[in-house]
């Protein structure tokens, strides 16, 4: 008897060895074969940023959805502004800051200043007052510190560049870098894209200039999709990296959190390394589940790809894909615990397997755009290329709507 349950025994921690080695190795090696639907037939082709990508028919996204920053300073847009409206909107922001009060005695009796650089672009210059500190020598002096932020509107896109300390002169230089796009428009010459944008300019490594792009999109069956791009000196922490040096942390979080008897549970699809076009990156594709805090439970499953970018000799920037589903309200507990709701409670009736072929068909995608990543020419010229369709000149724009100012 003794050495049946031995037997037993030896043949159940032999199952369990075998069920632990295949599921490492799933995670690992995961399976991305898919049976092509009509989600990702018609894959379209978009710039983003610095990169091109295939998203599926219908994907979308709102007027404000990307934004930006170079050399320290935040460049927001907003699609379908008429003229009107931005001429309405500098009205009002010339009021306001017109209307600040002096915060301390240190504050100048200087009114603000209002620069029209040429093409209907507005810089505003405020908040004047007396600074001492090290200057760009070290030595500690004397300075008057004051805000400054840059408006343009290029054919129904809205640009603010800013606000910042001592910022006026980087404005004046991005403004000009500023033109509108059309969606469907791919760039042949360096610069990035935003929505109903492009912003011109070559991805030089020799400036200490940061360029970081953000963009969010809604996909079908209720996906979302955010795209970051950073540019880097020097391949960044990995995706697992950064995960063993906040596991701790996190651990610590949840335990503090989480209290006797509430459910929180995480299925871990995917945690493999993945190359895409030559981008050596890392994936983890994970869901969890928790207590809804009335009777039922929160879902949600999302997957992220990193690539943690390169240096001088093959200039790339740090990428972040991430896709996730909506958090959704069950009754019960998925199976497995962490893992996809019931088709039936899902947005659109969305499934692991169409998750799974949509995320697969974008980040397979990703590849830098022709041309985006050329470095600065040695004679310093301007940078070349085809104009876009909308890049308008201020003054036919203004022929158009009557002459108005």
């Amino acid at each position: 008897m003794k050495k049946n349950f031995m037997k037993v025994g030896l043949v159940l921690i032999l199952v369990s060895m075998v069920g632990f080695l295949c599921r490492a190795y799933e995670l690992k090696y995961p399976n991305r074969e898919h049976v092509m639907t009509d989600l990702t037939k018609n894959m379209q082709t978009h710039c983003v940023g610095r990169l091109l990508i295939d998203l599926p028919q219908g994907s979308h996204w709102k007027n404000d959805a990307s934004s930006a920053r170079i050399d320290d300073l935040s460049i927001e847009i907003e699609t379908h502004v008429t003229y009107e409206e931005y001429v309405a909107r500098m009205e009002k922001r010339r009021g306001e800051i017109a209307s600040l009060k002096p915060q301390s005695d240190r504050y100048l009796n200087r009114p603000a200043e209002t620069l029209r650089p040429g093409g209907g672009d507005y810089v505003f210059a405020y908040a004047f007052r007396q600074s001492d500190g090290p200057g760009i020598d070290g030595k500690w002096e004397k300075s008057i510190a004051y805000e400054a932020e840059g408006y343009a509107w290029r054919n129904g896109t809205f640009f603010k560049v800013g606000p910042d300390l001592y910022s006026q002169p980087r404005i004046l230089k991005i403004l000009p870098r500023l033109q509108a796009r059309l969606d469907h428009e791919i760039p042949n010459r360096p610069g990035f894209c935003l929505n109903g944008a492009f912003i011109e300019g070559y991805y030089d490594l020799e400036k200490d200039e940061e360029e970081e792009i953000s963009w969010g999109f809604k996909l079908p069956k209720n996906l979302g999709l955010v795209v970051r791009h950073t540019k880097v000196w020097s391949p960044q922490e990995t995706l697992f990296e950064r995960q063993r040096e906040s596991e701790g942390e996190v651990l610590a979080y949840l335990a503090a959190l989480i209290k006797p008897g509430d459910t929180y549970e995480q299925h871990v699809f995917r945690k493999a390394a993945r190359s895409v076009r030559g981008l050596n990156g890392e994936e983890i594709v994970a869901g969890s589940v928790e207590d809804s805090g009335k009777q039922g439970y929160l879902s949600t499953v999302g997957g992220t790809w990193e690539y943690p970018g390169a240096g001088n000799e093959s200039p790339a920037p740090a990428i972040e894909v991430s896709i996730d589903t909506p958090e959704v309200k069950t009754s019960y507990i998925p199976s497995p615990a962490g893992g996809f709701p019931k088709p039936a409670d899902m947005p659109e009736g969305l499934t692991e397997a169409e998750f799974f072929e949509v995320y697969d068909a974008i980040i397979n995608s990703i590849r830098p755009r022709p041309g985006a990543f050329a470095p600065p020419p040695s004679s310093g010229g301007p940078v070349s290329g085809s104009p876009l369709g909308r890049d308008l000149s201020f003054e036919r724009i203004l022929a158009g709507l009557g002459g108005k100012r």
